[in-house]
């Protein structure tokens, strides 16, 4: 398969899909921006805590308890015969397997003090562990088969009933901690059931082939967690050494952060099953491409980020939230260097290093556990920033680097030029056309 850019037909279809994603992803970010701004108008900052808190040990649990099997989904995708058994097994796989992650998480939780104290609100958000696996594992076979509209019609619809359910309880003053985490976890049952339908469901299960699975995915595990611990560890470690309104205010810094790496994400999911599927030479040679087009979005969204974030966010959320701007601020770059380098961590999959792999994020996970420590007294919620500003971009450098040494190609040929500007416009007018 070429590494240029495809034409004809298949080009169209990739544009498409393309523009199709940015804007889920764009509407995606609208509906969490008011969400956000829902909760933090009705809870404060001290209630938006403890609710980010136990989002966060339930997709910690997630992460944590979901053996990386996305991974190897993605490494036994390129045998074609195992394809429509991957297909099949998704969705059982992901129930058991999240099932036991999440009855782990509330034993090991629920006896700590603080967080475990309110068990019902704990209970809710670990309810949703299950059904976020299976998401994870079904919308990553959807993505393999380049049908990202399944998975953009899920999002969507979980998207729109959990903004539409907080607006319709916040306004009148109904809402609470339990009542956002309910609708939290309620949001991923609708989006589950519309991404089954599209699966091969009554095709006989393979125990083999989920065997094998499992198997594979524990020897990327690691690697897999040090990762999402990477990026959420922050937040147990500010709750566990300031406050739940530091929480608070740090959640409000980290969303549009957050929504900053779901815009770029729409280029890495498309790129996927061309890096996957197509000979290392050619897929090389289209990850560099799209690592530049990615660097372009991530620094435009930067841009846009640190013009317009500060005052949008203050504006939204009330002065109760002006603390979060700096720490906002200050995360942000290492998000977009995050994004960037996406494509490269997605390609490194072929090299089937699952030991270097962990050791690399291993690497980063243990500085900014150091790095958050040592700030977090002296700078509070903006040295939590600080902290992981440098750690994500440490990682994002060493992913680039070993992504270029073990294609030989130099650096310089994944700095963005004229012809990644040129062709994001190109993209942008057929988004426009499509939309």
């Amino acid at each position: 398969m070429s590494a240029t850019v495809a034409t004809g037909r298949g080009g169209d279809a990739t544009a498409t899909r393309l523009a199709h994603l940015l804007l889920t992803h764009l509407t995606l970010t609208v509906a969490g921006g008011l969400t956000s701004v829902i909760v933090a108008r009705a809870l404060g900052p001290g209630d938006r805590g403890a609710y980010w808190v136990i989002v966060t040990i339930a997709t910690t649990a997630a992460a944590m308890g979901n053996l990386s099997v996305e991974k190897s989904q993605t490494a036994l995708w390129t045998r074609e015969e195992n394809r429509p058994a991957i297909a099949a097994n998704s969705p059982w796989l992901g129930l058991a397997v999240g099932a036991v992650a999440a009855g782990i998480a509330f034993l090991a939780v629920a006896p700590l003090p603080g967080v475990g104290a309110d068990r019902s609100t704990l209970a809710w958000g670990l309810a949703a562990v299950p059904v976020m696996t299976t998401i994870v594992y079904v919308n990553n076979v959807h993505v393999l088969r380049a049908r990202t509209g399944v998975v953009n019609r899920g999002s969507l619809a979980g998207a729109a009933l959990q903004c539409s359910a907080l607006a319709a309880l916040g306004f009148p003053g109904w809402l609470t901690v339990e009542g956002v985490v309910i609708v939290w976890a309620l949001s991923f049952v609708v989006n589950l059931l519309l991404l089954l339908p599209s699966l091969p469901l009554r095709r006989p299960r393979e125990g083999r082939l989920a065997a094998r699975t499992l198997s594979c995915g524990l020897r990327y595990h690691p690697g897999y967690v040090c990762h999402f611990l990477l990026l959420r560890l922050d937040v147990l470690i500010l709750n566990a050494m300031s406050t739940p309104a530091s929480v608070g205010i740090y959640s409000m810094a980290v969303t549009p952060a957050e929504l900053l790496r779901a815009m770029t994400g729409a280029v890495v999911q498309v790129a996927l099953p061309r890096q996957m599927e197509s000979s290392r030479e050619a897929a090389a040679a289209y990850t560099a491409r799209t690592i530049r087009i990615t660097a372009v979005l991530a620094a435009s969204s930067l841009a846009l980020l640190c013009l317009t974030g500060p005052f949008l966010v203050v504006a939204a959320a009330g002065p109760a939230f002006a603390g979060c701007v700096v720490p906002m601020l200050v995360l942000a770059p290492g998000v977009a260097a995050a994004a960037t380098a996406a494509p490269a961590a997605a390609y490194l999959l072929r090299l089937d290093l699952p030991l270097v792999t962990s050791l690399m994020y291993g690497a980063a996970l243990s500085a900014n556990l150091v790095l958050n420590v040592l700030l977090i007294p002296e700078a509070g919620v903006a040295g939590c920033a600080l902290a992981s500003t440098i750690a994500y971009t440490a990682l994002a450098a060493t992913q680039l680097v070993w992504f270029a040494r073990s294609v030989g190609v130099p650096l310089r040929r994944l700095s963005p030029g004229a012809a990644e500007v040129r062709e994001i416009a190109h993209r942008v007018r057929g988004l426009l056309r499509v939309g």
